[in-house]
């Protein structure tokens, strides 16, 4: 079913169609607008396109974000013209949570490539539960590296 939504946008309000599905093949071929995919009547995830790619409806705001049973958000996916990317220095193109909210993991990408961060963060950071740092692995244009140093 597609509709039309009134977002609120600053001192205005933003018209954004949307469509609920039950299967990705129910999307428009390069469709422009907001995806809500729900599965047994929870809402599964909401995405966001352009032109038919995946596309970030404002800079810091996901082009895909997946929802737990609960409601709670799994992850968060920044995406630029379909392509994974990072929304700002410091911001990962994916963020992982655990059930309670906390950050699991975290992404960095550079035009659909895993890439350490501009501002030189890892490109695959890992927490366990409890916040403490599990791991860090570096890449550059794709490919793992070895972190500097060792």
């Amino acid at each position: 079913m597609e509709l039309i939504d009134l977002i609120p946008n600053s001192m205005s309000f933003r018209i954004v169609t949307t469509v609920d599905i039950d299967d990705e093949s129910e999307i428009p071929v390069g469709f422009t607008g907001r995806v809500r995919r729900s599965a047994d009547g929870v809402l599964a995830y909401v995405a966001w396109y352009q032109r038919g790619q995946l596309h970030n409806p404002g800079k810091m705001h996901p082009a895909y974000r997946r929802f737990r049973r609960d409601g709670r958000v799994k992850y968060d996916l920044f995406y630029t013209d379909g392509a994974l990317q990072d929304p700002a220095t410091g911001e990962p193109a994916v963020r992982g949570y655990y059930a309670s909210g906390a950050v699991h993991y975290e992404e960095r990408y550079s035009n659909g490539v895993r890439n350490n961060g501009a501002d030189g963060t890892s490109a695959v950071v890992k927490w366990r539960q409890d916040g403490t740092l599990r791991h860090e692995i570096q890449y550059h244009a794709g490919h793992r590296v070895a972190p500097a140093g060792g």
